[in-house]
């Protein structure tokens, strides 16, 4: 008598209807919560940018101005969106990761890919909603009391309590966005066989990431999005509208580095293991990061998000003050009384990008501290041949590291030529702009190594200590 049959048949079909109970699921949680507070920041200081303008007295009545803050509102909403997009599915396959083993089992006792699917997506769902709800009233919480502090220390004028009507539809965007995640990435459970069950890992073999397809996807996706920034710089010297273009080839070609990730990371990994074969602990960090790609990869994107992010919009700001200074200085007249306006919104905006980094460092907190979690046992094991407690957490340290550096120059790249093009697509059809190479603050610099290297820190050490706590033999009973 098998286990779906006969008197005593198990409800595994009942059983995965079940939405399991959403404290399983605090990261997916919060990742969702943390995609809409960044959208209802994002979305509340559009707003606020729109109140600024209007109450200046040269850019109230300006026609550039007016057609420039639809299109600055749209492309910062559209970023928020993606990112959120990237990060659900981030999550998402660090949560079936995480689960293979008990889909597995699942799957012993009856239950049908399709089944396991709809579990995930509804899964998926719940956590969107919830998520989404919170977020978008935090974020709006939080919009609104740092521009009422702002202006109390009159560094922006007061804008009242803000709370636009598009807080809503981001919201449900935010939860579609997870939904859809969740669903996307189901299909991964597709390809998880009984037998996964008995292994003691939760990660494909190595080889599996190797895929010819996925690296000529990789390959189109970035550089289509590259000709088509090249052609948004062309078209910014005639028309602002060039900027929404620019926004979403740079999502393109980002989707291309984000795919490419677990094919890429391999012969970054080969060189960090050749060039620190001498040290133990460093050679063996880099051979257990090149022995699971994908798990490396879903740590590093996070982690590129947040560096790209903070570096697309500290030189895109500074490249466009750059550009604004020249055009002013040029003609005085014209450009009379926009610096003041440019100096309240320049306030707003560092607010914004400071809010916008500490989000996504939160992202990477909770997927990096849940990736941590779920090698407890392959942690444990390494105390069982002998492995001292400093030996393995010096070893998760090193891990972080070859993904703090991977992410750190990647992403200040990635996110330099993002906010050059996008400065420059934004203001080259004004009168006098000139094309000017990138401008990249000191600050930034400081703040993303040190900002990533405390992220890396904060996501790595605490689960770390937990995983070694327990007695080495603890590992051969882990789940």
């Amino acid at each position: 008598m098998t286990a779906a049959s006969g008197p005593h048949r198990i409800p595994v079909a009942r059983r995965t209807r079940r939405v399991p109970a959403l404290g399983e699921h605090r990261a997916t949680v919060a990742v969702a919560a943390l995609s809409a507070g960044l959208g209802a920041l994002v979305v509340t200081g559009a707003e606020a940018a729109h109140r600024i303008v209007e109450l200046g007295e040269r850019t109230g009545s300006s026609a550039t101005v007016a057609a420039i803050l639809p299109v600055v509102a749209w492309v910062f909403i559209g970023i928020a969106l993606y990112v959120s997009a990237v990060v659900a599915s981030n999550t998402c396959a660090t949560v079936i990761a995480g689960r293979t083993r008990s889909l597995a089992l699942q799957r012993v006792l009856g239950a049908t890919g399709q089944q396991l699917r709809w579990q995930v997506t509804r899964t998926g769902t719940a956590c969107g909603l919830v998520g989404a709800a919170v977020g978008t009233v935090a974020g709006t919480v939080v919009a609104d009391a740092a521009l009422g502090v702002a202006a109390a220390a009159d560094a922006l004028p007061p804008l009242g309590v803000l709370a636009p009507p598009s807080l809503v539809p981001i919201g449900l965007l935010v939860a579609a966005i997870t939904t859809i995640a969740f669903r996307v990435g189901s299909r991964a459970v597709l390809t998880i066989s009984p037998l996964r069950a008995l292994e003691a890992g939760v990660e494909a073999p190595p080889g599996a990431s190797r895929s010819v397809g996925r690296t000529v996807t990789a390959s189109i996706l970035f550089l289509l999005g590259t000709a088509g920034l090249g052609v948004s710089v062309v078209l910014g010297a005639t028309s602002v509208d060039s900027l929404l273009l620019a926004v979403a080839c740079g999502a393109l070609s980002f989707t291309g580095v984000v795919v490419a990730a677990p094919v890429l990371l391999p012969a970054v990994l080969r060189i960090a293991a050749a060039v620190s074969a001498r040290s133990v602990v460093p050679a063996m960090a880099a051979r257990n990061s090149l022995r699971a790609p994908k798990r490396t990869a879903r740590a590093t994107v996070g982690l590129l998000i947040a560096v790209t992010l903070m570096a697309t919009f500290s030189v895109g700001f500074s490249t466009y003050a750059s550009m604004l200074q020249g055009q002013a200085a040029d003609d005085p007249e014209y450009y009379r009384g926009i610096q003041e306006q440019f100096d309240q919104l320049a306030v707003m905006f560092t607010g914004l990008v400071g809010a916008a980094g500490i989000i996504a460092a939160a992202g990477v907190v909770a997927v990096t501290a849940l990736t941590i979690a779920q090698r407890g046992r392959e942690l444990g094991l390494l105390r069982v041949v002998g492995a001292t407690r400093q030996q393995v957490r010096a070893l998760v340290l090193a891990e972080t590291a070859i993904t703090v550096a991977v992410a750190v120059v990647l992403g200040g790249l990635l996110g330099t030529a993002y906010g050059w093009a996008g400065a420059y697509t934004l203001l080259g059809a004004t009168k006098g702009a000139v094309l000017i190479a990138p401008v990249v603050p000191v600050w930034l610099v400081v703040v993303v190594v040190l900002g990533a290297a405390g992220t890396g820190l904060a996501a790595a050490l605490g689960p770390a200590a937990r995983a070694v706590r327990a007695a080495p033999v603890a590992a051969l009973r882990y789940e």
